[in-house]
């Protein structure tokens, strides 16, 4: 069967169009909440990377799986924040 995986960022959607086949929704959850942990990987790096990269990083991710009939099938939530607090210097 064939399940589609959205990801979401703050208010943006990424929709998956194409889908993958998978043996059973247990593979395509799976193979979704892998996939949402290397999203968080790149975004991390990337906001690492923006200007204002001494500001404490908050991240929050959601995967969704559908099926072929549109049925959200499955949800993975990921937030990370990051945080120094004044009394401890941020790392260099």
């Amino acid at each position: 069967m064939r399940y589609f995986t959205d990801f979401i960022e703050g208010e943006v959607l990424s929709r998956d169009e194409e889908g993958l086949e998978f043996s059973g929704r247990q593979d395509a959850c799976r193979s979704a909440a892998e996939a949402l942990v290397e999203v968080a990987n790149d975004t991390l790096r990337v906001k690492q990377n923006a200007p204002f990269a001494s500001d404490p990083i908050g991240l929050h991710l959601e995967a969704q799986v559908r099926n072929e009939a549109g049925t959200i099938v499955f949800r993975a939530h990921l937030t990370l924040v990051l945080d120094w607090p004044e009394s401890v210097a941020a790392p260099s």
